[in-house]
């Protein structure tokens, strides 16, 4: 049966999506929102509930397979929590691309890859919002403290540095894989570090 035939017919679409997830497979392949919370989150809680009497090193990991361009950031700020106080591995896997928020997703991981051609893209974001001058200003603040703990996270778990990521803060900074490994985003770039198989 050809991929868009499984598309058309809902319930085998479901039943793949299913398959997956008894594997412990999630497809992050759309917009970082809300429903991170019941399709990533709620997840890796339920799955380390299972494993709540197993030592992390026995654990069956959890894949969490990104192609995004990003999107809402205390959504995804969300993601960032739950993947950071699971016990249970997760290995974070960079398709096509990860932009914004995926890119913060994929340095996430207990273990990061990429495949050769996988582009990556940090920024800080854009906001917006309408209200009175008070308010706005309060607003502000808030995503000014947002931003410094997002610049926290990545000097946690990367190589770059509070003074490289000030010096870059207001570009479009795009990465190819290579680039990527070496500002540690990921660990592997599969087919020159591991094997496909290592994220299957």
């Amino acid at each position: 049966m050809e991929f868009l035939d499984i598309l058309e017919d809902d319930s085998l679409y479901q039943s793949t999506i299913k398959e997956h997830l008894k594997e412990r497979k999630i497809i992050v392949n759309e917009t970082i929102d809300d429903n991170v919370i019941e399709n990533i989150c709620l997840m890796i809680m339920k799955w380390n509930k299972e494993d709540k009497a197993l030592p992390a090193s026995c654990r069956k990991p959890i894949y969490l397979y990104l192609n995004s361009d990003g999107g809402d950031v205390i959504s995804g700020y969300q993601v960032l929590s739950s993947i950071k106080t699971s016990v249970t591995p997760i290995i974070t896997v960079g398709f096509a691309k990860c932009a914004s928020m995926a890119c913060y997703i994929l340095a996430a991981g207990h273990k990061r890859y990429c495949f050769q051609n996988t582009v990556v893209l940090y920024h800080d974001g854009q906001t917006g919002y309408v209200s009175s001058s008070n308010k706005g200003k309060d607003i502000q603040k808030f995503y000014d403290k947002l931003e410094q703990h997002l610049n926290d996270f990545m000097v946690e778990h990367t190589n770059m540095t509070a003074e490289y990521l000030e010096e870059i803060k207001d570009r479009e900074y795009y990465m190819f894989p290579d680039e990527a490994k070496e500002k540690g985003i990921v660990d592997k770039i599969i087919g020159i570090d591991c094997e496909l198989s290592d994220i299957l």
